[in-house]
């Protein structure tokens, strides 16, 4: 795939994490070659790539849409996170840099209270994303890495969405924490358990908002 299509699949499923392209939203084509300033191939490069990943639907001479977010849909990310991730990060526990999970322990204690409360959850959610990717980063199995990369896209998109009805991000703060202290532990048999509720707790929030 070039560079362009690159490109395009980068700020097309941007946008569908961000919720800039709401579940079950039209994905026009003629939008992104003007927003873009790129041709047609490379937008439907693009879109192929993104049905395959599960962000958009493509219907034969209907056109295409956002993917929802639903019962099946969380249950599925969820699932794979629970399945895989634990396992990952207890596999990894020497070799996330100790210096970085000092750097980012701070940064999920210091609370940037100025900031208001939709800008506050995007802070924590941003930390929690930067979290997850650095300790896959360290994963030595490509296939498990390019998955769970993909995993990792479609639970930020969730998290993304839900954010709103979840009040008590402390809670979700505090899970994060424990995470990296069993890192900063060399502990692997508490980061694979700590990874595991925060995710289970993850999942139920997001269980709440489908329901609501």
């Amino acid at each position: 795939m070039n560079s362009k299509s690159d490109y395009a699949y980068r700020e097309i499923k941007n946008k569908i994490i961000q919720g800039e392209l709401a579940p079950l939203s039209d994905i026009v084509e003629e939008r992104f070659q003007e927003e873009l300033n790129i041709s047609r191939t490379p937008i439907r490069e693009a879109v192929q790539r993104l049905n395959k990943e599960g962000f958009v639907y493509i219907y034969a001479r209907k056109g295409t849409i956002v993917s929802p977010i639903n019962v099946e849909m969380i249950y599925s990310v969820y699932q794979a996170r629970l399945l895989n991730e634990p396992y990952l990060s207890k596999e990894v526990c020497h070799e996330v840099p100790e210096e970085w999970l000092r750097q980012m322990k701070n940064s999920l204690e210091d609370s940037p209270f100025e900031l208001a409360e939709m800008d506050y959850r995007h802070y924590y959610m941003a930390l929690d994303y930067e979290l997850h990717t650095k300790i896959l980063s360290y994963c030595k199995n490509q296939f498990l890495k390019d998955a769970l990369n993909i995993v990792n896209d479609h639970s930020q998109r969730i998290r993304i969405r839900t954010s709103s009805c979840n009040e008590d991000m402390g809670c979700s703060i505090q899970e994060h924490i424990a995470i990296v202290d069993a890192f900063l532990r060399r502990d692997p048999d508490q980061v694979e358990e700590a990874t595991r509720n925060h995710i289970i707790s993850s999942q139920q929030d997001a269980f709440k908002y489908n329901k609501g």
